[in-house]
């Protein structure tokens, strides 16, 4: 079993059938291989996960970007049904996914309420938050505000207790599954306003171009907490446990 489901790099090698893309291209790709398959020097993806690297990035911070990035897009877009106005509580919101999902939110024009550690406080105001509650304070929901999505990254809320914060159309969403929790598939479920979602995506091209579009007009960028080399892919595992990185952690599989 090989794991990692975010790749960055150059064509290799093109099968018979695809198109839109030849050997030498720069390009990156959230892997639907099962557990991805990118912690290899060679990976095989299917063509239309795949999307050309933005030319201003480093193959380091675009392999930062597809899981993270497109997890938030189909969550608020597809889901949520986001819009201009609306106010989003985002739990997590210095993490690998919650950077995105901050800088998303606001790009689509939505006002941001972001909660994180004190210390990570700045980074967030600076990516486009609104507000930023601080979760060692004290309590998270406070009693009268309300609102249309609230974004879970890391699964800390009660999902009763979240719903009540909600306004009359508002939806909940989270990262991790929990009782009470139904699961939304873009295309095949209604979603209910007032009801808690885990969000079930496919990797698509098409919405990886419009990242890389927001990335190119200065709305979306990748923050990179650490990197290491494929020799210390323990540590760079280790890290993640923590639940204490600040954006996304890199691997780079080959020196150059």
């Amino acid at each position: 079993m090989v794991l990692g489901l975010d790749a960055s790099g150059v064509v290799a090698a093109v099968g018979s059938a695809v198109s839109g893309f030849v050997v030498g291209d720069e390009v990156y790709a959230r892997s639907d291989n099962g557990t991805g398959k990118c912690y290899a020097e060679f990976v095989a993806l299917n063509p239309a996960t795949v999307a050309r690297k933005p030319a201003g990035l480093t193959h380091a911070e675009a392999a930062a970007i597809p899981l993270a990035a497109l997890t938030p897009l189909c969550g608020l877009r597809d889901c949520a049904h986001i819009k201009a106005g609306d106010r989003v509580l985002l739990v997590g919101a210095s993490g690998g996914v919650g950077l995105f999902a901050l800088q998303i939110a606001t790009a689509l024009g939505a006002r941001v309420t972001g909660v994180c550690s004190a210390k990570n406080a700045r980074l967030v105001r600076e990516l486009g938050a609104d507000a930023v509650i601080d979760y060692a304070a004290g309590d998270v929901l406070r009693t009268d505000d309300r609102y249309d999505i609230i974004f879970d990254a890391v699964g800390s809320l009660n999902l009763p207790v979240a719903l009540q914060a909600l306004t009359g159309g508002g939806v909940y969403i989270t990262l991790v599954p929990a009782p009470g929790i139904e699961f939304f598939i873009p295309g095949e479920t209604m979603c209910e306003a007032g009801k808690g979602y885990f969000v079930v995506w496919t990797p698509c091209a098409k919405d990886l171009d419009l990242v890389s579009a927001w990335i190119e007009s200065g709305q979306l960028k990748p923050i990179i907490d650490s990197e290491f080399s494929l020799d210390d892919i323990r540590a760079a595992h280790e890290r993640s446990q923590t639940e204490r990185a600040v954006g996304k952690i890199i691997v780079n599989v080959r020196d150059d």
